[in-house]
């Protein structure tokens, strides 16, 4: 049986939904978990205990924000 990790997910800039709770399996990295919600990893901004975090680190359990980054030109 896989372990699996519990996440509480935000998501903030003009998303369809406002908040998500997931278990996904232990060692995936946050990129996994972005393609898995089908969210482009180079949009986003994920932070974590009030920091962002690298798309490549693995996903901990607890609680994260998904920030939509706008820019423009």
């Amino acid at each position: 049986m896989k372990k699996m990790v519990d996440i509480k997910i935000k998501f903030v800039g003009g998303f369809r939904k406002s908040e998500e709770s997931l278990q996904v399996e232990k060692n995936i990295t946050y990129f996994r978990l972005l393609e898995m919600l089908n969210i482009n990893p180079e949009t986003v901004v994920i932070v974590k205990d009030g920091l962002p975090v690298p798309t490549d680190d693995i996903v901990k359990e607890g609680e994260i924000t998904v920030i939509r980054v706008i820019s423009g030109g």
